[in-house]
């Protein structure tokens, strides 16, 4: 198969020039000579690229070789796992956070056509509490924490990222209500959520502030119809034969009517013959295209997949919290690479579009060291192989 974009010309998209730049504005390298900003963002997405599972120990082998030192340029010379951690624990992590937001915007814009749709939802990684102090406790066990984040995908790319700081958060009507609300929408921008938020005053605020939105209500609906919106019975998508569509006030905890209008669409599953409830403030657009619209809230399932088996964000390298928050924006930068690679070359399957991409790496770096060589690898004192 011939590949149309390599892995290279999307390495190239990151260029030292904005690396030192961000170093700079940043001031992440203030008495650091050695694990730079730019070096230690190397080292992570060369190590989360070609490892299976990461930890200290196999990110120190990686930057003692002579394959990190091709692919990062950095002067010959050894540092121990130990190092690393500690310049995880102390290293800004808003200059990790710089780069995912400039290379989000950079393959939305080359990559991707433009989508108006934005998936929000959220995920949790266990860690034992006797290593983090900080964390959300979930169910009845104290010998776990969690570390829960929020994530917005706009066409197939992570666009935000919301790390979840408070217990409070451990409720979706918490956390996710205040992922959404920070952030900035075009007009046409529509927001697409599971049933983590039922909250009908969280529908109204979503509305006040002009957002538009998509969500799925749990069968028990308190409501007053208003009117009908559209005779939709008997219609059919691919998945859902449509039954009602009306105008609505919903009831709030306290059971009083919230006269505000909201739009309720009730569907049947053509597999399972379940009845499901669709909400929104729509009304520019028909039942089938806003039933259609939800079911593209899947992608964002499919993403934490990826970034969980091929990325390896079921497990945290650092046990600190900037530790941890430097790797997720590591792992998202990767995620858009691969993402970009898969959709560029006109890939299927995450397993093979990471092993592609890296087996391009490795013959570049190759290249690299014949020519250091002139030909004769036997030249090259130490290559120093690092882990599979």
């Amino acid at each position: 198969m011939k590949i149309k974009t390599n892995c290279l010309q999307l390495l190239e998209m990151i260029p030292d020039e904005l690396l030192e730049n961000l170093e700079r504005c940043t001031e992440v390298n203030h008495q650091v000579k050695k694990l730079t900003g730019k070096i230690i963002f190397k080292l992570l997405l060369f190590s989360l690229l070609n490892s299976e599972r990461l930890s200290l120990r196999v990110i120190e082998t990686f930057y003692n070789s002579k394959q990190f030192q091709i692919f990062s340029g950095k002067d010959d010379g050894t540092t121990r796992h130990t190092t690393i951690s500690d310049r995880l624990i102390n290293v800004k992590s808003d200059f990790f956070e710089k780069i995912f937001e400039y290379l989000s915007e950079k393959f939305r814009e080359s990559v991707y056509k433009s989508s108006n749709i934005r998936r929000f939802d959220s995920t949790l990684v266990s860690i034992s509490s006797k290593l983090l102090k900080t964390g959300i406790q979930t169910g009845g066990t104290v010998e776990t924490k969690q570390m829960k984040y929020t994530i917005s995908l706009s066409g197939d790319f992570p666009d935000s990222v919301r790390i979840c700081s408070t217990q409070r958060e451990v409720s979706e009507e918490i956390a996710l209500k205040k992922a959404i609300l920070e952030l900035e929408y075009d007009e046409n921008s529509i927001i697409v959520f599971d049933r983590g938020l039922q909250r009908r005053k969280t529908f109204c605020d979503f509305t006040d502030e002009g957002i538009l939105f998509v969500g799925r209500l749990k069968n028990r609906v308190d409501c007053k119809e208003v009117r009908k919106f559209k005779e939709i019975k008997g219609r059919k998508s691919k998945t859902l034969k449509l039954k009602k569509d009306m105008i609505v006030y919903f009831k709030g905890g306290n059971g009083k009517l919230i006269k505000k209008e909201l739009r309720l669409i009730t569907a049947i599953s053509l597999k399972t013959e379940e009845e499901l409830k669709f909400v929104t403030n729509i009304t520019s657009l028909n039942a089938r295209e806003i039933t259609d619209i939800y079911a593209q809230r899947w992608d964002i399932e499919v993403f934490f997949r990826f970034i969980k088996q091929e990325l390896n964000l079921k497990h945290f390298v650092s046990r600190n919290e900037n530790g941890i928050r430097v790797l997720l924006y590591m792992t998202l930068i990767a995620s858009i690479l691969l993402l970009a690679y898969k959709k560029k070359n006109n890939l299927s399957g995450y397993k093979i579009m990471k092993l592609r991409f890296t087996q391009e790496l490795e013959m570049e770096i190759i290249k690299e060291i014949v020519l250091l060589c002139n030909g004769d690898i036997s030249r090259m004192s130490s290559t120093n192989n690092a882990p599979p």
